[in-house]
């Protein structure tokens, strides 16, 4: 027990120690940092009303009957999940969660370690994507038979989204950035700018790697999201 006790107290994750019902019996200094709560204000509680856990959509996860601790009071791992928790003073904080059972000598009796660590901002960078993904998903209105459209017009200047000046991107990687933010597709910022599709293709990935983004949805949710680290 006191090896398992220096080991959880000595993390660089946020981690608790609670026995067979849930009641906290550790609480480290990297969880008094995260959460806001001291070790005396958390000691002695149920696991449950500490974190107060609710998935990412908002709907509660923590509670008397977790699914988590019947699956450990068995002998089972659980691989680590998201959830979405509030810190002492109210703040919302993203966590990812790692659980692991502590078996005991006694019969009936053991411990579980809750090992957990922010991710506030790649949840919210996720939620953004998700939110842009939706967005973009919306089927583009398609000209009547006949009809022509004009390339001038569909993307005039006065509906391309401003582009922060603080980001380190070149003029034409500006311009990419604002047709994507239209949802245009790779063949279409070509026809718009007069480039090549295979030309579009190199400045977003440019675009990608100066902003540190993974793809394309990323960094448009990092290109116009307020607090972006480049403001």
């Amino acid at each position: 027990m006191k090896q398992i006790a220096d080991m959880v107290q000595r993390s660089a994750d946020g981690a608790l120690l609670a026995n067979e019902e849930g009641t906290v019996v550790l609480w480290n200094k990297a969880a008094e940092h995260l959460m806001g709560f001291r070790a005396g204000e958390v000691l002695g509680r149920p696991c449950h009303d500490v974190i107060r856990g609710m998935t990412l959509s908002g709907h509660p996860l923590c509670s008397s009957s977790c699914a988590v601790g019947q699956r450990l009071g068995c002998g089972g791992g659980v691989r680590n999940f998201d959830i979405r928790t509030r810190t002492k003073t109210g703040k919302t904080l993203w966590l990812n969660v790692s659980s692991l059972p502590v078996p005991s000598r006694k019969k009936d009796r053991f411990l579980f370690v809750h090992l957990f660590r922010d991710i506030s901002k790649q949840a919210k960078i996720r939620q953004l994507v998700q939110e842009l993904q939706s967005v973009l998903s919306v089927p583009d209105e398609r000209p009547a038979p006949g009809a022509t459209l004009s390339i001038a017009s569909a993307s005039s200047s006065d509906n391309l989204p401003d582009v922060p000046a603080t980001f380190p991107l070149s003029r034409r990687e500006r311009e990419v950035l604002q047709h994507l933010a239209l949802g245009e597709r790779t063949a279409r910022i070509a026809d718009v700018l007069c480039i090549s599709s295979a030309t579009v293709r190199n400045h977003v990935q440019h675009i990608c790697d100066k902003l540190g983004a993974h793809s394309r949805l990323e960094a448009l949710a990092i290109a116009f999201h307020r607090g972006t680290p480049f403001a």
